[in-house]
């Protein structure tokens, strides 16, 4: 796995939509690494974190949110 990568303060104006996925350039590194970890989760939690994308600020930040969702963190 590749180290978190952090987002340096990038507006919401940069995320972008890649068909159903959201892309943040500083957390993933490309689409197919968004691809492949949002592919890993289950439809629920994929969907609230595409949807809740601007809030997060690394990879971490992500990964965070999604323990809380899955009720371990």
């Amino acid at each position: 796995m590749n180290p978190i990568t952090q987002n340096i303060g990038l507006p919401s104006s940069s995320i972008q939509p890649n068909n159903d996925v959201v892309f943040v350039p500083g957390i993933f590194a490309s689409y197919e690494e968004v691809n492949d970890y949002l592919s890993s989760l289950d439809s629920d939690t994929r969907d609230y974190v595409i949807k809740h994308t601007s809030e997060f600020r690394s990879r971490a930040d992500i990964i965070d949110c999604v323990n809380k969702l899955h009720g371990e963190g």
